[in-house]
């Protein structure tokens, strides 16, 4: 089945408000691809990104919260469906606070760190075998960057990943631009001394271990053998999750949907490559609502 691509409106800047707005109507684009999903539940796998997909980008990484039916939607539509997992380089402990995973207590899965961790309800996180070995690393990188990076760089520690981000800095386009060249070029540079790979991203680089996991093994292992695999994301890392689809769409009878969440920064390459292009968190939110409250009339 191919889906056809819906053209995004205009952005508001950098961040984005975290206002509310009024339920539309869905786009005839947005309702085939939703009922795509919704031909067998029973068989199909949705996945998604948390920060700029179903929460709007905000200057503090600590204050970033789901839109209000985001929540809802998405542990209804776990109940639904054969697998839902929220994916982010955030860590685990993180999403599945965010994600309020104790509350709803549905089969939502919250995967941290593109994949090398999974937090469950109970409060327990899951680390990918080897991954732990690598703290002592992690803690030498952060405190190399800090010492290193420019002055206003945040250095945010994930205990097995490492992020600089320069979100709430307040200068031109030119000054940013410069910034974010200076960022890299460290960061490249630190990730070659340690071993790590560098992953860029809005307004910010991201150190990872070097395991071969990211989001596209993720969505494999979560979405491999059903009938129907979407997912929705808003950011380069996203990428890795959109081939995978690509690749697993080869299976006969399995069809597949990317979605593309619009905004600031989103990389051109991941608008390119989507079946369906959102105009910002909110518009994702709705879609998930309407899947939600579709699956409910099966």
């Amino acid at each position: 089945m191919t889906v056809s691509r819906a053209v995004p409106g205009s952005n508001a800047g950098r961040v984005e408000s975290t206002g509310a707005r009024e339920a539309r109507r869905l786009t005839t684009t947005e309702s085939s691809a939703l009922e795509l999903l919704a031909e067998v539940p029973e068989r199909a796998g949705l996945c998604c990104d948390f920060d700029g997909t179903i929460a709007p980008m905000v200057l503090d990484p600590q204050a970033a919260r789901a839109l209000p039916g985001a929540l809802a939607a998405l542990h209804d539509i776990a109940r639904e469906l054969a697998v839902v997992a929220a994916i982010s380089g955030r860590p685990a402990a993180f999403l599945a606070d965010r994600l309020e995973l104790e509350s709803y207590r549905s089969l939502l899965r919250a995967i941290g760190l593109h994949g090398l961790e999974e937090s469950f309800s109970d409060g327990t996180v899951r680390l990918r075998a080897g991954v732990s070995a690598w703290r002592p690393v992690i803690e030498a990188v952060s405190d190399q960057l800090r010492a290193t990076l420019p002055s206003g760089v945040e250095v945010e520690d994930k205990a097995y990943g490492v992020t600089a981000h320069w979100r709430s800095i307040i200068a031109s386009d030119t000054e940013l631009e410069s910034i974010a060249a200076q960022v890299t070029e460290v960061v490249r540079a630190v990730a070659a001394e340690h071993g790590l790979v560098p992953r860029p991203g809005k307004a910010m680089v991201e150190l990872a271990l070097p395991l071969g996991i990211d989001k596209g093994t993720v969505v494999t292992e979560l979405c491999g053998g059903l009938e129907r695999a979407a997912f929705l994301g808003d950011d380069a890392g996203d990428l890795f999750a959109f081939r995978a689809l690509d690749e697993l769409k080869v299976a006969p009878g399995l069809l597949t949907l990317k979605v593309a969440v619009g905004g600031a920064e989103v990389p051109q390459e991941l608008v390119e490559a989507a079946d369906l292009v959102l105009d910002g968190p909110r518009a994702a939110v709705g879609f998930l609502v309407a899947l939600a409250a579709r699956l409910h009339l099966s």
